[in-house]
């Protein structure tokens, strides 16, 4: 089926210059064109489209206002900013936004990669199969009120962290995981952070968007919910999975962007258990005691079974509540690193090592099964023999002091 892709621009020779440009595409994608954002509207409540590409300078009510419209209206449509604004304000509030974003002038090559991996990724996460084994999208959990609360403050320029963190101390659980995380040998601080304004400012902002998710989720569970099964375990799995990711990030040399997206997603790596438990508890207890009674990961257990596992369904939902799409591959890949089809170290990979690493430190019982590394696909990247100055780091972090 083709891909139906909306350029939103006030500037007719652009457009006329894109149709040109991806004129090759015809046979893939169904480009449309607009020059407001009502225009945009209209087209997108005509048809549904896969993805949007919008200028921020548009004559009614600017690309940034569209794309926030375009979010609530359609949170799975991939939505890039392509601009030559150079208004750093404008800029920076886009980015709450947007997927991605793409400075003019643009080449087809590039503008064909960005948009082409982008549906890919939503492909692989909104497969019939995953769609069949979450459910419906209403029953799916809400999206947590502080961590709605935080998104609005985010994208808002003018709220200073002192704010941010009012909020975040106002979640007696959120804050005391924030200043373990951030007290925590994970993060090599000389000195005890008793702030929470601190331990904002230290973590990111994003980083504690992500830790609000987690706290809402370990708090619909207990053992009443699922008994046998203790959520706080596999939290404190994905907290120090995450440090052990942004620690793995920092090695290779990637970004600061980069580590940040490899802590969100390692903290998140697993919420697809949460989503699948709380959708049918008695189905995904009976596919853990399978898992552990094979000694097999969980993964490997939902692979034989066959249909969707416990990382799309993750990556499914982080998708409807809007997390960008680095975090979603990392989520939806991290027992697949090889399946993006990326070069070179990424998220994905680091979460997919320091997943296999904690698994390997961390023994929470005898017959904890084993999470092995993908050796074929670090082969083919050159990184086969760094795994072991990984696993030498994160055996020292966990030393060191407590984990989080």
């Amino acid at each position: 089926m083709k891909k139906r892709i909306l350029f939103a621009d006030d500037d007719p020779q652009l457009l006329a210059a894109t149709r040109r440009m991806l004129w090759h595409t015809r046979d893939r994608w169904d480009l449309s064109f607009a020059r407001t954002a009502a225009q945009a509207l209209d087209i997108l409540r005509d048809a549904p489209h896969d993805v949007a590409v919008c200028d921020l300078r548009l004559p009614d009510t600017g690309g940034r206002r569209l794309l926030k419209e375009v979010r609530r209206l359609y949170p799975w449509m991939l939505r890039i900013v392509l601009t030559g604004d150079t208004d750093q304000g404008r800029i920076l509030q886009s980015v709450a936004v947007a997927h991605q974003f793409l400075a003019k002038p643009v080449s087809a090559r590039q503008l064909e990669a960005v948009i082409a991996r982008g549906c890919t990724l939503r492909d692989a996460i909104l497969s019939e199969q995953v769609k069949a084994r979450i459910g419906r999208i209403d029953a799916l959990p809400a999206m947590p009120e502080t961590f709605t609360r935080l998104v609005e403050a985010v994208e808002d320029e003018r709220v200073p962290v002192e704010a941010v963190a009012r909020i975040v101390a106002a979640d007696v659980g959120l804050s005391a995981d924030v200043l373990r995380l951030v007290n925590s040998a994970f993060f090599g601080r000389a000195g005890r952070v008793r702030d929470v304004t601190q331990a904002v400012t230290f973590l990111g902002l994003s980083a504690i968007r992500s830790l609000a998710m987690g706290v809402a989720l370990i708090k619909a569970f207990d053992k009443a919910t699922a008994p046998g099964m203790d959520f706080s375990l596999l939290w404190e799995h994905s907290q120090r999975t995450a440090a052990m990711a942004r620690r793995i990030a920092r090695m290779e040399g990637l970004s600061a962007e980069r580590q940040e997206e490899s802590f969100i997603a390692g903290l998140l790596h697993d919420l697809g258990k949460y989503v699948l438990a709380l959708r049918d508890t008695q189905a995904f207890r009976a596919l853990v005691d399978e898992a552990r009674a094979s000694e097999v990961a969980l993964a490997e257990a939902e692979a034989r079974r066959g249909g969707a596992g416990h990382a799309a369904a993750g990556a499914y939902l982080l998708g409807l509540w809007g997390l960008p799409d680095a975090v979603l591959e990392a989520v939806a890949f991290h027992h697949a690193p090889g399946a993006p089809g990326l070069s070179g170290m990424s998220p994905v990979l680091a979460v997919h090592a320091a997943n296999s690493l904690e698994h390997d430190i961390v023994r929470i019982h005898s017959g904890y099964a084993p999470h092995p590394l993908d050796t074929e696909h670090l082969r083919s990247l050159g990184l086969e023999e760094r795994v072991e100055d990984w696993r030498q780091e994160c055996l020292a972090m966990r030393q060191n002091g407590e984990a989080p």
